[in-house]
């Protein structure tokens, strides 16, 4: 089924864009011949193979009888809980959920009940008690900001930024939206929803109540809903932070839209009343059925996989692996109904309930057994095609470590110190022209193709060649990773994924190079140890699922009111801004390489030998 909005007219869907991850390694020419992959090492099964893993429902329950409402995680180990004993309460965890403190209230208090989280990051959050707005801005203490408009009741609401936000309110004849510019003191109405429908072949004016809000961008946001009584749908777009709106979608075809979310400002999802789900591909112009249905409200942990659990007595979770394109419902035997959930990343999940109750989604080995475990369904590995690669450069590693060793054990001459290698001295200056190509801060125009130092070449040339393709294939397949698997729990968080992983790519790739150039078996093992250690630091990203990335500068300014100025506003701390100049070492940091290498030409066989980087 395809509904469109444009002149509320059914009109085909423009074809929904699948972008595939680049797998494979491409073959590179060094020094007149082409490095191919000798031959690939044995790589541990990736997360998802089904006959090593599966997922599971692990059982975490708060210790006392109180009913838990929401949840949310920042991350795999910060996340808040909102809930009600004979008054409402926030607990708060920093170890994911084995020990939890109090925030707000107190579960045996009479203050009002929590409810309503909404984070930009780990530190900056609302929360609605009592009608009343309440904020924090540290992660650890809240304090009331004040109420939403006058005759306006909350329908919903999002914060773009630490100051700037929106929030649909209102009641079953009508929805007006409202913005802030203080953090959510003050609120300006700044639309009031109301299109014309074709009802029995005659024009109507009718006033719609908006359900849900969403901004997949700072400037870009939808407000969806439609009738409270008569079945029927509409929506509306902003794309100038929501100082203006315009209804993009109204009709009859289509029951009243109750949530939403898009994974960016043209790909999302919406839910009917009838449990239904939509696609568009094309900013929400036009939208196509989804196969299946989804329960309650759709939370994406990136664009492909996405959870929605019943808030309801009968425990339910459906999910998606495609971004939306189909949904799978299962009935889960958890003890109690289901008061809340949060997804802060596609292989975990947290659902919290009644009595105490919550459990956590999690993959782990096939053999694994616990307590109260329940069975759930295994979605995709997470990053499997690059840590494959990364994989393959520890093996790779390995091997040239074990040449390096032998040549050692040989007395090589190369053995002694020489001067500091200007690759080694520059490993973690790297630039980029743009995202799709790499740069060495020299003034070789391809870098991975310069060529390997006789040392080098002489000890170690195949297993160069197998590295080399290793680090190039990984190169390729960054961008395109994290375009597609940004993280969307804190969506404006996400956004920097991508320059932190190529920034990551970067330094993989200057600490290839320093390898590749080292000009004696010392200099060799010193670039080993910094190219394992970029390894072993781009694999743990990819693990924790770059949830480590910070919504501020830590100055207090805010990214995220900057991303719509210029790309390099949006970079990760401590990312290099495109084009940027590499900072250049100075006599004193030359003068700590040349001593760190000579120190440690005494101990270089012990190094080769006993300490692997790997």
């Amino acid at each position: 089924m395809q509904i469109t909005g444009q002149k509320y007219l059914i009109r085909p869907l423009c074809a929904v864009v699948v972008i595939a991850i680049l797998l494979g390694s491409t073959a590179r020419r060094s020094a007149g011949q082409t490095a191919t992959r000798l031959h690939k090492p044995p790589v541990p099964v990736a997360v998802g193979a089904e006959h090593k893993y599966k997922a599971i429902w692990e059982p975490m329950n708060y210790p006392e009888d109180v009913q838990l409402e929401e949840v949310f995680f920042a991350n795999d180990q910060v996340g808040w809980i909102a809930g009600k004993g004979s008054g409402g309460f926030i607990l708060h965890t920093t170890d994911g959920g084995k020990n939890w403190q109090v925030q707000v209230g107190d579960p045996h208090s009479n203050d009002a009940n929590v409810s309503s989280f909404r984070f930009l990051d780990a530190v900056h959050g609302w929360a609605v008690q009592g009608g009343q707005l309440i904020r924090t801005t540290n992660g650890k203490n809240w304090q009331t900001i004040g109420p939403f408009a006058a005759n306006a009741p909350l329908e919903d609401y999002q914060f773009t930024s630490v100051q700037d936000g929106i929030y649909a309110g209102g009641d079953y004849s009508g929805s007006t939206l409202f913005t802030t510019h203080d953090g959510g003191r003050s609120w300006k109405p700044v639309f009031q929803c109301a299109t014309t429908l074709q009802f029995s072949g005659l024009s109507r004016n009718v006033s719609c109540v908006l359900r849900a809000v969403y901004f997949p961008s700072p400037r870009v946001g939808y407000a969806v809903g439609g009738s409270a009584l008569d079945p029927w749908a509409t929506i509306a777009k902003t794309t100038d932070g929501g100082a203006t709106w315009k209804i993009i979608f109204a009709s009859t075809d289509m029951d009243t839209i109750s949530t939403v979310f898009f994974t960016d400002e043209n790909h999302g999802v919406i839910r009917v009343h009838d449990r239904r789900v939509y696609i568009t591909a094309d900013g929400g112009q036009s939208w196509q059925g989804a196969t299946g249905a989804a329960e309650a409200s759709m939370r994406f942990a990136d664009p492909s996989v996405g959870w929605s659990c019943a808030i309801q007595a009968h425990p339910s979770c459906s999910y998606t692996v495609d971004g939306g394109n189909s949904w799978t419902t299962r009935d889960v035997n958890f003890p109690a109904g289901i008061g809340g959930y949060s997804v802060p990343r596609r292989d975990q999940v947290y659902v919290v309930g009644d009595h105490g109750m919550m459990y956590r989604y999690r993959i782990v080995p096939a053999s694994y057994t616990a307590q109260g475990i329940l069975d759930a369904p295994l979605v995709p590995a997470y990053g499997a095609a690059l840590n494959d690669e990364l994989d393959h450069m520890r093996a790779f590693g390995q091997e040239i470590q074990a040449k390096l060793a032998a040549a050692s054990d040989q007395g090589d001459p190369d053995l002694q110190p020489r001067s500091p290698h200007p690759h080694l001295m520059n490993a973690a200056f790297v630039r980029y022209e743009d995202p799709q190509s790499f740069t060495q801060d020299t003034s070789s125009p391809a870098a991975l193709n310069a060529p390997a130092s006789p040392v080098m070449q002489n000890c170690c040339g195949a297993e160069l060649n197998n590295l080399q393709s290793s680090v190039g294939s990984f190169s390729q397949q960054v961008p395109t990773f994290s375009g597609e698997f940004k993280n969307l729990n804190l969506l404006f968080v996400g956004m920097n994924m991508l320059n932190d992983l190529l920034s990551k790519a970067h330094s993989i790739q200057a600490a290839f190079l320093a390898l590749k150039q080292a000009p004696d078996l010392q200099s060799a093992s010193l670039a080993l140890q910094n190219f394992s250690g970029q390894v072993s630091g781009t694999s743990q990203t990819l693990v924790s699922g770059f949830q480590n990335l910070t919504l501020s500068d830590g100055a207090g300014t805010g990214v995220i009111a900057n991303m719509a100025g210029s790309p390099a506003s949006s970079a990760a701390p401590g990312a290099a801004s495109p084009g940027a100049n590499p900072p250049a070492t100075t006599p004193a940091q030359n003068s700590i390489i040349s001593n760190t290498v000579n120190s440690a030409a005494q101990k270089a066989k012990q190094k080769l030998k006993g300490l692997s980087p790997f």
